[in-house]
């Protein structure tokens, strides 16, 4: 697959989970950055998992160890990425999941 194919196929499912389905709304404060990170990291593409560090997190976004967890959780919280490691630490592996719409998001008939 081209360069230009993976960037347009992975634009399109960004815009699709921000935009169509309403997540963009939902993700509070610097959530958003943490997420795209991880969606970086996983190569762009949905149901993928990934092996983060918090560490790396926090030098992609320029966001402090704190901030970070707290974005996580909420990523958690509205299904966006889903923690697949049960351990403590600082490294974690992530599913970046391919959320259905929110209800009265814009493209479902729930308004």
């Amino acid at each position: 697959m081209s360069a230009t194919m993976t960037r347009t196929t992975q634009g399109d499912w960004v815009q699709s989970v921000l935009f169509d389905r309403g997540y963009l709304a939902r993700i509070k404060g610097e959530a958003i950055k943490v997420y795209l990170a991880i969606v970086q990291a996983s190569g762009g593409q949905p149901d993928r998992s990934v092996t983060i560090s918090l560490g790396h997190l926090m030098t992609r976004t320029r966001l402090s160890c704190p901030t970070v967890i707290d974005s996580l959780a909420r990523l958690e919280e509205l299904g966006l990425v889903v923690s697949t490691t049960g351990q403590r630490g600082k490294v974690k592996t992530y599913y970046v999941s391919d959320p259905p719409p929110l209800a009265g998001a814009w493209g479902t008939d729930e308004e």
